[in-house]
Order: structure tokens, then C-alpha cells, then sequence
């Protein structure tokens, strides 16, 4: 993820990040709000709801006021269902919105059954609908643009019909037509302003979570974010599904002696051509590279095993061997690195812990230094023990 929040740009008019990668990964994050938040105001709108099932009873009586109760009274197993849908193990992360355009379609379907059986009080339904737009904008967490289109929607066929019945005169009914133009406009105004709100702060925090795990020099993810649990987490997800995992530490060939003799400038750009070179032969999202100290970097590989590992180590090895880079003055400059590979097989259920793995390709990394530099050395775990090397 980029440092830059300039790089997650947000749709004006739909309320969500404009690239759909990003939106996802919001959504994931705010799974549990969303689902709380549509918990509660399913709830609530179904809680009211029955509630006002009073005044059917008081305009119609009991006989005539069934269908329009039984209406009511579909919505609070309408929004159990709706729960339980979006709550499901498997379901997608847009099952929150499912159920909540499924939840306002019947909602607004149910009053319409209500208004048919009570057409003297327009007035009234008129306010009362007013009052659930809002509610659809802002209490029920949707996609903008679905709940504008069933809002909206359903207040247009609501004035179609209040005008074309002219149960009361063309004065209220243009009161009537005002009130629910700025209900939604309010709603409207008010639900976009929090859904950008709500994923400024959530870009704001990622922004902030990023620099702190990040090297500032090489954009490699840093020693604080390994030793907060990054290896112990794909150890613990590799011995889970019994798959193999691999780790490469390198170390940058007489990195001293360069910054001694060019300065700590010409060592920078050796480390960040190193970082990004690495990054770039690496697979994005899945292997990670840790800038581990000051010229040692620390790749991991999940699902792979060591043979991989090692190709991956020795095409490193003789890219960055071959690659130069450019300093004020003209200078050319370029160094090689050395390789510990350690690969573990976690099928076989044997002891492996993150402190073991990373001393172990340290020690092979010193040990390709005092070989002659420039090589990759590698050892399997696991009950058997099997070593390779290769030099340049």
C-alpha cells in the first residue's frame, strides 16, 4: 500500500473508494461495524414498525386492519432472515448490502399495502414516509446509490399516487411533495457525507499503520512488523494446512567499506536498489521482504519449498551481481550479496519455531560470506537434513 492517501481517491457521488481493490478491503475491515450497525437498525425499523400497527387498528378496526397487520408483522421475520443471511460463515462481504436493499425493498413494498387500505390519512402516510427515507439513507448501511434508488423511487411512486388519488387538496399535497424532496436531499446529503467521512479515517489509519511497519529507505516492510507476529503467522498457517514455507536472509557484500569510501549516500541507493530489485522478483501480496538490519534483508516465502527458495535466491543473487547504479559525478557503482536459504516442511509435523528458521539463515548467510561471498547456501528441516550450495 502506497504512503500517499492521494493514491485511494473517492467516488464523489457513490461514497466509496474508486478502485475496487481498496473498496473490498474496507469492507473486510469494517465487516463487523457494518453487520452491528444493520443488526440495529433492522431492529429498530421492525421494533417501530409493529409499533404503529396501533394506528391501523384505530383507523380501520381489528377486522379490516388484518392484512395491513399481517404486513406489519412479516417485516420483524423479514429482518431475521436478512440477519441471518449477512452473518452466514461463508457469506460474500456485499452480504451486508443484500440484505439490507432486500430488507427496504419489502419495507417499502409492506407500507405501500398499508397506505392502500388507508388512503384518507396521505397526509400522514406522507410523514411517516418521510421519515423512513431517512431512515434507508442513513440508519441502514447500504451502498449510496441502492439506497437513493429505493428511496427515491419509492417517494416517486408514493406522490404519483397521492396526486393522482387528490384525496386532499393540491396545497397540502405540494406541502406534502416538498417535505419529501428534502427528506431525501437530507438523507441523501447526510449518508454521503458519512460514508466518505468513515473511509477517509479508515485510509487515514492504513496510511498510518503502513509507516509504521514500513522502512523509510527501501519500503521494505520493517524489524518491528516481523517481530510483531508477521513470521509466527505464516508458521502458524503452514503448520495448519501442512504446507511449506521458506526463508532467504541476505546480506550485501562489503557494504561497510562502500559507505566508508563513497559515503552513506551510494550506500542508500545500493540498499534501495537491493529492496526494490527483491520486490520485484518476489510475488506481490503473498511473499514478503523485511529489511531485518542495516544491509540484511529477510525474504519469506510461504508455499514454497526449498528448491524454489534457492532458484529464487540465486536469480537475486545474480541480478543484483550484475546490476550497477548511477552516482553524482559519474560514478558506477555496483556490489554482490550473500544467501542463507532455509526451507521446512510443515506435512511432517516436526518442531519448527521463527527464532529457529531465521539463526539457522543467518548462519548459512555467514557461512556463503566466508566461503568467498556472492553464494547461496541452503539447508532443508526436517528429519532429514539435506544441504546445497551454489557460487556464482
Amino acid at each position: 500500500m502506497s504512503n500517499d492517501p492521494s493514491t485511494a481517491p473517492l467516488a464523489p457521488w457513490r461514497g466509496e473508494f474508486s478502485a475496487a481493490a481498496t473498496e473490498i478491503g474496507f469492507l473486510h475491515q469494517q465487516s463487523a461495524v457494518i453487520l452491528r450497525d444493520l443488526r440495529r437498525g433492522l431492529l429498530l425499523c421492525s421494533l417501530f414498525y409493529l409499533v404503529f400497527g396501533a394506528a391501523d387498528i384505530s383507523a380501520l378496526g381489528f377486522e379490516h386492519a388484518v392484512v395491513p397487520l399481517l404486513s406489519r408483522l412479516a417485516i420483524p421475520f423479514l429482518a431475521a432472515a436478512c440477519l441471518y443471511y449477512a452473518r452466514r460463515p461463508d457469506a460474500s462481504v456485499r452480504a451486508s448490502h443484500h440484505a439490507a436493499t432486500a430488507f427496504t425493498l419489502c419495507w417499502a413494498a409492506s407500507y405501500f399495502v398499508v397506505i392502500a387500505y388507508r388512503p384518507g390519512d396521505i397526509l400522514l402516510h406522507g410523514m411517516s414516509w418521510a421519515v423512513m427515507a431517512m431512515v434507508i439513507h442513513v440508519l441502514i448501511p447500504n451502498r449510496l446509490v441502492i439506497a437513493a434508488t429505493i428511496s427515491i423511487g419509492a417517494s416517486l411512486a408514493f406522490l404519483t399516487l397521492a396526486w393522482a388519488q387528490q384525496v386532499v387538496g393540491t396545497r397540502p399535497l405540494s406541502s406534502l411533495t416538498m417535505l419529501l424532496v428534502c427528506a431525501n436531499v437530507f438523507g441523501l446529503t447526510v449518508a454521503q457525507r458519512h460514508a466518505r467521512m468513515w473511509r477517509e479515517q479508515f485510509w487515514a489509519q492504513q496510511v498510518l499503520t503502513n509507516l509504521s511497519i514500513r522502512d523509510p529507505l527501501t519500503g521494505s516492510y520493517n524489524r518491528r512488523h516481523l517481530n510483531a507476529g508477521l513470521l509466527d503467522g505464516e508458521i502458524a498457517r503452514a503448520r495448519r494446512y501442512r504446507l511449506s514455507l521458506s526463508l532467504i536472509m541476505c546480506d550485501l557484500d562489503g557494504f561497510k567499506k562502500i559507505n566508508d569510501t563513497h559515503g552513506h549516500h551510494a550506500g542508500d541507493e545500493l540498499l534501495r536498489s537491493f529492496a526494490t530489485l527483491a520486490q520485484a522478483m518476489t510475488r506481490e501480496s503473498i511473499d514478503t521482504v523485511v529489511r531485518y538490519g542495516g544491509e540484511e534483508f529477510l525474504i519469506i516465502l510461504p508455499e514454497t519449498r526449498l528448491e524454489g527458495a534457492l532458484e529464487l535466491a540465486e536469480r537475486v543473487r545474480a541480478a543484483f551481481a550484475a546490476q550497477r547504479i548511477e552516482l553524482e559525478g559519474g560514478l558506477t557503482l555496483g556490489t554482490t550479496a550473500s544467501f542463507g536459504v532455509v526451507g521446512a516442511d510443515f506435512g511432517g509435523g516436526h518442531a519448527v519455531t521463527p527464532q529457529g528458521m531465521i539463526a539457522l539463515a543467518d548462519q548459512l548467510m555467514y557461512e556463503a560470506k566466508h566461503a568467498g561471498r556472492n553464494l547461496v547456501k541452503a539447508r532443508q528441516l526436517g528429519p532429514r537434513i539435506e544441504k546445497a550450495e551454489r557460487a556464482a
